[in-house]
């Protein structure tokens, strides 16, 4: 049975500063919490109460402290081994905690999600999913109001973290009409926090579907009318699937966007939902990554950004204690990406995206994440690795920004595969400068403006007040 992560925490009483079990936006099934996971948060819940004694507060205080992250973080390397930079100090002294990272660091997360406020949660996604057969329990359940709409949005994302700057993305699955974020509200949620800031802070993608019978028209009304900053796709939404490299269908879309000045083109690659495939042709045909190289070759003005770095959901989908990675390394479609990247280095036009893959992959084996990373570096090289984390699925990013700060490939996986150590200034490039080049953000400019403006304001504010983050996550998981 699946359930709603922040319902199961409601429950429970158990609000962690990190998930300890891998939550899905409704894209792929989730994996049942792992033996090791469960260590981790028992070991967490210990510390808090040891710890929480020592300071006068309660579990649920103590958790929503820094020192609460950094317990989590000595949890996961008592469990997995050394991956997180965290010390002890930083469990009791607020000020070891934050004076660890720049105050000015440049965050920009190029996918974030709510849905539009007229449903209840993403309708659209839990029939999609019921109709394919992939939870068909989901079909029947009401999820609880304000968890995943615009207001708590605004909280999690720029209020309980580091982010600067921020992309609202949604997902073409099934019909227009049903989509959980419609290019509209994307739109509209964008326009509000930037005259509510008085500053940019955030960008709006629109949504590509080539299949559509107008869609040339609907690319150029969303790009002339509501004013897009970009265009993600679906390739293998299941009620109108296609391929990237499909010169009659995709080609002309490509063309449109490229007369229109959309230079830059998301896609929603690995993580495949069920769906029918052409005879002959291996599960999960539309979602996988082979037919990046030839349209990047063909559309070299064009940046094809891949989100969730290509990687088929294998690491959703193990059973507990197994990891899926194999004696070379191998990870399902990202090697395979990878691969075809270092083949042809012509293909500078193709970007990977971090969204969910690095998230599941960090709190379920960091040996996974450490292969993630070390591939995708030697692949796409620095400059082309773009921090996305598929919040607010994921509850509030702050916990994903300090894992990514705080993560080191492990020595023997640098040693015995040559993986690169991550430097500081490696990070800087991913967290936000790769995808402000993208955009045009003159990052110097954005510094000037956030200190004054009203949404830092109002953080302050909020953070004077008492911060009371929600340590959750409005994902899916295995009950």
């Amino acid at each position: 049975m699946w359930i709603r992560k922040n319902h199961k925490d409601r429950l429970s009483g158990t609000h962690l500063p990190l998930p300890t079990q891998v939550v899905s936006n409704e894209e792929f099934e989730p994996m049942p919490q792992t033996v090791d996971q469960k260590t981790v948060e028992n070991l967490i819940l210990e510390m808090a109460d040891e710890y929480g004694r020592k300071l006068g507060l309660s579990r649920r205080a103590f958790l929503q402290t820094t020192g609460g992250m950094a317990a989590a973080f000595l949890a996961m390397n008592r469990v997995f081994g050394e991956s997180f930079k965290v010390s002890e100090a930083e469990i009791l002294e607020p000020e070891a905690f934050t004076e660890r990272w720049p105050k000015d660091q440049f965050i920009f997360d190029i996918q974030t999600h709510h849905v539009k406020d007229s449903i209840a949660g993403p309708a659209m996604f839990r029939k999609m999913t019921g109709k394919l057969g992939l939870n068909p329990e989901l079909a029947g359940i009401k999820p609880p109001p304000d968890i995943l709409h615009r207001a708590n949005y605004f909280k999690e994302i720029f209020f309980d973290s580091d982010t600067v700057m921020a992309m609202i993305t949604g997902a073409v699955i099934g019909e227009k009409k049903h989509h959980a974020l419609p290019a509209e509200e994307m739109v509209k949620t964008r326009n509000l926090i930037n005259e509510a800031a008085g500053s940019q802070r955030m960008l709006s993608h629109g949504l590509g579907d080539p299949t559509l019978d107008n869609a040339l028209e609907d690319c150029e009304y969303q790009v002339k009318e509501l004013g897009i900053d970009a265009m993600k796709f679906y390739s293998g939404n299941p009620t109108g699937p296609w391929r990237l490299d499909d010169e009659k269908v995709a080609y002309p879309y490509f063309e449109k966007c490229q007369e229109l000045g959309i230079k830059n083109l998301s896609f929603h690659k690995g993580l495949p939902m069920p769906g029918k495939v052409p005879a002959g042709k291996p599960k999960g045909y539309y979602w996988m990554p082979d037919d990046i190289p030839q349209v990047a070759k063909d559309f070299p003005n064009l940046n094809f950004i891949i989100y969730h770095s290509a990687m088929e959901a294998m690491v959703s989908t193990l059973p507990p204690g197994k990891t899926g990675i194999g004696d070379d390394g191998y990870i399902p479609w990202t090697t395979d990406l990878v691969k075809s990247i270092k083949d042809d280095p012509s293909l500078t036009n193709v970007y990977a995206e971090l969204g969910t893959v690095f998230a599941f992959s960090v709190i379920t084996h960091p040996e996974i994440c450490g292969h993630l990373l070390g591939q995708l570096f030697d692949g796409f090289g620095t400059e082309r690795i773009l921090w996305g984390t598929d919040c607010i699925w994921w509850g509030s990013p702050q916990w994903l920004i300090e894992s990514f700060r705080r993560f080191q490939i492990p020595e023997h996986l640098r040693d015995r595969f040559g993986y690169a150590e991550i430097s500081a200034a490696q990070r800087n490039l991913i967290f936000g400068k790769n995808s402000a080049d993208l955009y045009g953000i003159d990052i110097d400019a954005v510094r000037k403006a956030v200190p004054g403006d009203k949404l830092t304001q109002m953080k302050t504010a909020y953070q004077e007040a008492g911060p009371q983050p929600s340590n959750t996550t409005y994902g899916w998981v295995l009950a």
